[in-house]
Formats: structure tokens, C-alpha cells, sequence
């Protein structure tokens, strides 16, 4: 038995797909459907003509024609609408452990992370604890507007975003031959964005002075409503086997914790509410929602509306000795593993009312008294492959150089055509909330889109032994864009890098202590986004409206990815400068091997 998906759009056209009798029974048990959908007895399902929002009525529609169209569980269907998960997202391990020799064939304990396989040239028991701190400043000239909120051919006012950062590692190996065995709990290039403008409020939001009274001491509510920040720590175990004199394999599990904070502002006007009122310009802060979200992956069991977040993944390494003098590694590392790449997190999101003006008859409360509601955030977690050679040189091996050429898949081509021209998925971040009231602007299940793509990098270390109890150590760095250029924003302003790093290893009193201070410099190259070329486009959202809000129209695409918003057009470049301090219990060794 087989019935049928219909709807009639605003333009009178009626739209109709068949559905197998098994998705339609599995629809009418789907609760976030029950409010939009009924499934009648002959299994012919109809788009209810409720009062709510067009884009909410897309959302669902979309849902149902790929249930039809991939005949999958609707349950799997509507969490996959979910946004998904960020890392530009923080996850690359730059400078690890600090400034000091690292890489898929360096001789550290940061091999846990960057390959497993060469614990096992490792010699004894060693440990490495280091902390890092820096300035991370952004400047966005962000393009002219006229009277209405539209981008112009001018340019706007420069603003300059300064941040701190902070990153720490700490691990310890063991070698008992043949065999080496790891743990270490480290972050993974954290990002602090905590400031912010009002001109780029609808990207990244300013801070606000009167939080939620019911915040207080409570980090688990949004009560951060400006800035962003991401928190990404690894707690990891790692094996490595000797398997011949010049041959090491090695299998890393880590258990990533993921805390992510973002607000942003939505405009009503782009919107098809009732609640635009007078509004015209859509960048009028009178006229605007604030959107915090705060959230972790819970390892705890599920709760009610809190999900389970654990999950894991595995890093397969292998470090092969061409030749004394030169070693091939090379290591793979998987998505998160339960959940198929996606990192799911329970919280909490604020909507309010950011200005001080007089509330108009639906607006949302203001920030001061909003009450926060649960919510869930899904994103990917992209997979790694990184390879590279180490090379000793000199007659006293005084010198050596680690390289590392490292891919990392944020487009995660698993929906559309795989290729690096070509992103499959850009990386948006699924949210989903429980209790909204159907007049705000944000949706119930909506999508941040942030343009991912994938990210190429190259480090290139050099040690040189100077005596007996000191080394310094300079690297090199360069790596692509982890954010398309269409999709730079002040959220995610990741263009072209490169980077130096200098560091020394002194050696204290002839013990096996190292101390090791670092600095490193990263520069970020200026990056144009013509009004033309960007990929948050507010007149999408017009045209949508003005075509009956229909499906099948050009600018449907933009309304369901989340990019019909205020323009990122612009000019974007950054400055990044750390320091660290690492200490080690290394045993003494003849040269650099």
C-alpha cells in the first residue's frame, strides 16, 4: 500500500509525492511532526495550514521528501536537521605541548596525538606538561550599507577584535619493550572570541551588561549573550608495538569533551512574521532577536531533553626507519565514531531582546529577564590524515627536521559529490529547540551556517643541538583556509596563515628536567568578500517571500542553509601571537636521534 506527500504553496500549486506504507507509519510517531503533520487512514499525508512561520512550514515539508526520497526512519530524518557542529573549528593541534620538536615523526610525547606509532622510539618513562597564552587580535572592515541595510560598493569603518587564548597539555608514556604505552588530557587550539560590535552583532554579538539574574554561578544556562567561545579537550590512551627493530604501528582512543557558547542577532525583518511593525532597515538593533547557546557533550546517560554526548575516536599510526638517519610516519584519525561524525550537545539558549527600547506587542523579553530553554546542538567532528618524513643530520646529529603535511576533512563528503572544489556539507551547526514560542524568529530546528572547507597544512620543525644540556628549536608554518571566502564572517574570519615559532630546551643541572619556553606568531592574510560573493545574502530572504515562499525557488536553498541573513561582505585579516612554557622528564640521549 502506498499514499501520498501533499501540499498546496501560496501560489496555489500543489506539489505531491508517493510514501511507502512503512515511512508513513513511522512518520506519525515522529512528536516534533505531530504539530505540522497529520497522516490521514489511506497514509496520505497533508501539510496542516497552520499559523507559523514559511520557513518553518519549508523545514517540515523538507523533512517528509526525504523520507520519501531516501526511505529512512523519519527519527534519524529530523535529527539529521539539527545544526551541526563547529571547529572554524577549533580541533587543529598547533604547537602542541608548546614550542618544541612535534609531528608525525617527532620523538615526543605529543605522539599520543599526532602518531601513536612513534611512542615506541621513545626510551623509559617520560612525561611533558606545558601551558600556552596569547593575543588573538581580528580586524573587519566590514562593506558600506544604504538606508534600507543592504550592502553598497563603500567601505565601512575598521574594527579591531582582541581576544585572549589559552591551551594546555599534559601526558606521560611508558616503554616496556616491546611495547609503549600513553595517556595525556589536552586542548585542541581553544577559541575565545569575547568581543564584538554592534555593526557585526548579526555574526557575532556584543556583549550585554545585565545578564539573566538566574544565571548566576550557573554554567550550564546561555548566560554569556555576546562573544562565542569554543572549548575542545582530548583525553587520550595510546599503544605502540615494536614490530620490527625499524618498524612501530600504534592505535590512539580518544574521548574529544566539546564546550561551545555563540550569540547572534536575528532580524525581523527578514522574516515573514507579523512582528515587523515599522521596521525597515533590517539592521535596526530595535528590531532584532538575540540568540545565546551554551552546551557540552554530556557523558552521562540521556535525561529528559539532555542527550547523551560521549563518543570516541581512533588514530591508526605507523613509523617506518628508512634509513638510520631518516624515519616515514604517517597517521589516520576517524570522525567520532557513535554517531557518525557528529558531536551532540545539551544546553541551553536564550532568546531576547538585546536593546532597551519599548517592547512592541510578540517581541521577545528583554535579556535581562528571558528565561532559558533547553536546547541541542549537533555538529562534525572532520577526519585527519597527516604524513611526513624526519630527517637527522650532521656528523655529531646535531641538527633534525620533522615535516608534516596534514589534511583536514571539514567538507565531510558524505552528502553530494566528494572532491576539495567540491563540500558536500559546509559544516553548519543543527539546532534544535524545546518550548519555542511560534512567534519568534528563530525556528524550532535551525541551521548556523559557517561554510566550512577543507584545510591543508604543512609544519616543518627544525632542532638543533647546541650542547650537551640545550637545544632551540624553529619552525615554520602554512596552512589554507578552513572557511570558504564566500562564508568569512566575524565568527569565522580563518584565511590563508602562516606562522614561526622559536623555542629552546634547556636541560636543569644535568637532570632529565627540560624547561622549554616557546613564542610563536601566526599572520592571517587580508581576505575581500564583495557584496557579490558572499554568501549570507539578505535580499535572499525577499525574493523568497515575494515567491510565495516556495520550495522550488532559487532562493529556497539559502533560506534552509540559514545564509538568508544580514551580508558578511568584507575585508578580514588577523594577527595572532603565544607564548608557552613547557617542562619534561626526558633521559638523557647522544645527539638527536
Amino acid at each position: 500500500m502506498r499514499g501520498a506527500l501533499t501540499w498546496q504553496s501560496r501560489g496555489g500549486a500543489e506539489k505531491s509525492w508517493a510514501v511507502p506504507q512503512n515511512i508513513c507509519e513511522r512518520l506519525q510517531g515522529v512528536g516534533i511532526l505531530r504539530r505540522v503533520l497529520m497522516a490521514g487512514p489511506d497514509c496520505t499525508i497533508h501539510v496542516s495550514d497552520l499559523p507559523i512561520s514559511s520557513a518553518r512550514r519549508v523545514s517540515h515539508i523538507r523533512v517528509c521528501t526525504a523520507l520519501v526520497r531516501m526511505s529512512v526512519p523519519p527519527v534519524a530524518l529530523v535529527l539529521g536537521l539539527i545544526p551541526a557542529l563547529a571547529a572554524a573549528a577549533p580541533g587543529e593541534a598547533h604547537r602542541l605541548g608548546g614550542v618544541d620538536a612535534q609531528g608525525v615523526t617527532a620523538r615526543s610525547v605529543t605522539a599520543i596525538h599526532h602518531n601513536p606509532a612513534m611512542l615506541g622510539s621513545l626510551v623509559g618513562a617520560q612525561f611533558h606538561t606545558s601551558v600556552r597564552s596569547g593575543l588573538d587580535q581580528r580586524w573587519v572592515r566590514r562593506t558600506g550599507l544604504d538606508a534600507s541595510g543592504f550592502p553598497t560598493e563603500d567601505s565601512g569603518d575598521r574594527v579591531s577584535l582582541l581576544n585572549p587564548m589559552f591551551d594546555y597539555f599534559a601526558g606521560a608514556t611508558v616503554y616496556l619493550e616491546p611495547f609503549a604505552l600513553g595517556a595525556a588530557v589536552y586542548t585542541l587550539n581553544n577559541s575565545l572570541q569575547l568581543t564584538s560590535s554592534d555593526g557585526l552583532r548579526y555574526h557575532l554579538a556584543p556583549g550585554i551588561e545585565n545578564l539573566p539574574g538566574q544565571c548566576v554561578g550557573r554554567s550550564e544556562r546561555a548566560c554569556a549573550l555576546g562573544g562565542a567561545a569554543t572549548y575542545r579537550t582530548d583525553f587520550s590512551l595510546a599503544f605502540a608495538w615494536s614490530v620490527l627493530s625499524n618498524l612501530n604501528i600504534g592505535l590512539g582512543v580518544h574521548f574529544p569533551r566539546l564546550r561551545s557558547r555563540f550569540s547572534f542577532d536575528n532580524s525581523s525583518v527578514l522574516s515573514d512574521s507579523e512582528r515587523k511593525g515599522d521596521c525597515t532597515n533590517l539592521e535596526d538593533p530595535a528590531c532584532s532577536e538575540r540568540i545565546a547557546f551554551s552546551g557540552v557533550n554530556r557523558w552521562l546517560p540521556a535525561s529528559g531533553t539532555r542527550l547523551a554526548g560521549f563518543d570516541l575516536a581512533l588514530t591508526l599510526g605507523l613509523a617506518y626507519e628508512i634509513t638510520s638517519r631518516v624515519t616515514f610516519g604517517v597517521r589516520y584519525r576517524t570522525r567520532p565514531l557513535l554517531r557518525g561524525g557528529n558531536m551532540q550537545l545539551s544546553g541551553q539558549v536564550v532568546i531576547c531582546r538585546p536593546n532597551d527600547t519599548e517592547p512592541q506587542p510578540g517581541d521577545a523579553p528583554s535579556c535581562s529577564v528571558a528565561q532559558p530553554l533547553d536546547a541541542t546542538l549537533r555538529e562534525r567532528i572532520p577526519q585527519e590524515l597527516a604524513l611526513g618524513f624526519g630527517v637527522v643530520l650532521g656528523r655529531g646529529k646535531q641538527w633534525r627536521i620533522d615535516s608534516t603535511l596534514l589534511w583536514v576533512d571539514n567538507c565531510h563528503d558524505v552528502n553530494g559529490d566528494p572532491g576539495i572544489a567540491n563540500c558536500g556539507d559546509p559544516g553548519g551547526q543543527q539546532l534544535n529547540l524545546v518550548g519555542l514560542e511560534q512567534s519568534r524568529v528563530l525556528l524550532s530546528d535551525s541551521v548556523r551556517y559557517r561554510g566550512l572547507q577543507d584545510m591543508f597544512g604543512l609544519d616543518v620543525y627544525t632542532t638543533y643541538q647546541v650542547a650537551s644540556n640545550l637545544s632551540i628549536s624553529f619552525a615554520g608554518h602554512a596552512a589554507s583556509p578552513s572557511v570558504q571566502r564566500a562564508a568569512m564572517s566575524a565568527s569565522h574570519a580563518d584565511g590563508w596563515r602562516t606562522g614561526l615559532s622559536l623555542g629552546t630546551a634547556w636541560r636543569v643541572r644535568q637532570s632529565n628536567f627540560l624547561l622549554v619556553p616557546g613564542y610563536g606568531a601566526d599572520f592571517y592574510f587580508p581576505t575581500s568578500v564583495s557584496a557579490t560573493q558572499a554568501a549570507f545574502d539578505p535580499g535572499a530572504a525577499e525574493r523568497f517571500a515575494a515567491a510565495h515562499s516556495d520550495i522550488n525557488s532559487a532562493d529556497a536553498q539559502a533560506i534552509l542553509e540559514g545564509r538568508g541573513r544580514p551580508t558578511n561582505a568584507g575585508r578580514y585579516t588577523g594577527l595572532v601571537h603565544s607564548v608557552s612554557l613547557a617542562l619534561r622528564w626526558q633521559p638523557r640521549s647522544l645527539g638527536l636521534n
